[in-house]
C-alpha cells in the first residue's frame, strides 16, 4: 500500500472516530437535557452505558490516529512511551465495555421475562450496581494482557496494539471482548424464545404476553446491532485466518482492521437511536419543539420589519 492510500485510510479512520465520538456525546447530552420530559429509567440508563462505552472507544481511537497522522507528517519521531501501551489497554477496555453493555441489556430483558416475580434482580438500583461491576471487571480482566506485554509498539504506524502474530494475545482479547458476550447474548435470546413458547398460555392468562414480545423485540434489536459490528469486522477476521493458513500477513491488515471498526462505531450510535423507541420519541419531541420555535421567530422578525417600515 503506497503512502497516499495509507494517509487516506488513516484520515478516514480519524473522521469515523470523530463522528462516533461527537454523535455519542450529542445523544448523551440530549438525554440529560430532556430528562424531565423523558425520565431516565433503567432501560435508558443501560442505553447511556452503551453510548458511554462507544464514546470512550472513539475518543481513544481519535487520540491514537492523531498520533499516527502526526507521525506521518513528522518523520523520525517515536511515541514508544507508557501512554502508548496504556491507551491500547484502554481501547480494549472500551471495546469490552461496549459489548458487555449489550450483555447487561440482554440480562435485563431475561430477568423481566423469566424472573419477573423477583423484581430485585432487575430493579433500578441493582442494574446501576451491575453497570459499575461491569466496568470494574472490564478494567481488571484485561490487565493480564498489559502485564504479559501482549501490546507491541509499531513504529511504522506510531501506535501500540496486539500484533496478529501474537496468537496468545489475539485469542485472549477475542474471547473476552467478542466471543463471550456474543455467545451469551445469543443463548439468552434463544432461551427467551423457548421460554415464551413453553409458557405462552400462562403469559396470556396473566396479561404478560405483550410485555414478553416487547422484551424479545428489544433483544432482537441488540442482536442486530452486534451483528452489524461483527459484519463490518468480519473481513479482518477472514484476513487473519488467511494468515493462519498461509503464513502470509497482508501488510495493510491493521489499516483495514481499524477502518472497518471505526466505521461501525460511527454508524452504531445512529443505528441505536433509530432502533430505540425512547430515543426516537426524544428526537421527535426535539423536532416538534424546533418547529414551534421557528414559526414564532419568523413572526417576530416579520413584525419587527413591519414596525421599521412604519417608522420610516
Amino acid at each position: 500500500m503506497n503512502n497516499i492510500s495509507s494517509i487516506i485510510i488513516d484520515v478516514s479512520v480519524f473522521i469515523f472516530a470523530l463522528t462516533g465520538a461527537l454523535t455519542s456525546i450529542g445523544i448523551l447530552i440530549l438525554i440529560f437535557c430532556h430528562r424531565h420530559q423523558c425520565p431516565i429509567n433503567t432501560a435508558t440508563r443501560l442505553i447511556c452505558n452503551n453510548y458511554l462505552a462507544g464514546m470512550i472507544s472513539c475518543l481513544l481511537l481519535l487520540d491514537t490516529y492523531a498520533h499516527n497522522l502526526y507521525g506521518i507528517l513528522h518523520e523520525n519521531i517515536s511515541f514508544n512511551n507508557w501512554w502508548c501501551y496504556a491507551r491500547s489497554y484502554l481501547v480494549a477496555v472500551g471495546l469490552a465495555a461496549l459489548y458487555h453493555s449489550y450483555l447487561i441489556q440482554a440480562y435485563f430483558r431475561l430477568s423481566r421475562v423469566v424472573f419477573y416475580k423477583r423484581k430485585q434482580l432487575y430493579s433500578s438500583r441493582f442494574m446501576f450496581r451491575l453497570i459499575l461491576i461491569q466496568w470494574l471487571i472490564d478494567f481488571l480482566i484485561l490487565i493480564p494482557s498489559l502485564i504479559l506485554q501482549h501490546y507491541d509498539y509499531m513504529p511504522q504506524y506510531y501506535y501500540c496494539q496486539i500484533l496478529y502474530t501474537n496468537w496468545r494475545g489475539i485469542v485472549n482479547i477475542s474471547i473476552i471482548v467478542y466471543y463471550f458476550p456474543m455467545t451469551v447474548i445469543g443463548s439468552i435470546y434463544f432461551y427467551i424464545v423457548y421460554y415464551m413458547k413453553q409458557n405462552k398460555s400462562i403469559a396470556i392468562q396473566q396479561n404478560r404476553h405483550l410485555g414478553y414480545q416487547r422484551d424479545l423485540t428489544v433483544l432482537r434489536r441488540i442482536i442486530i446491532l452486534i451483528g452489524m459490528l461483527c459484519m463490518l469486522s468480519f473481513p479482518s477476521v477472514v484476513l487473519y485466518f488467511w494468515y493462519l493458513i498461509t503464513g502470509y500477513l497482508i501488510p495493510w491488515i491493521y489499516h483495514f482492521q481499524w477502518l472497518t471498526f471505526t466505521l461501525s462505531l460511527a454508524i452504531l450510535p445512529i443505528a441505536t437511536a433509530c432502533l430505540t423507541p425512547q430515543l426516537r420519541e426524544l428526537f421527535i419531541l426535539k423536532f416538534r419543539q424546533h418547529l414551534r420555535i421557528h414559526p414564532i421567530m419568523e413572526i417576530q422578525q416579520t413584525d419587527l420589519t413591519t414596525t421599521r417600515q412604519e417608522t420610516l
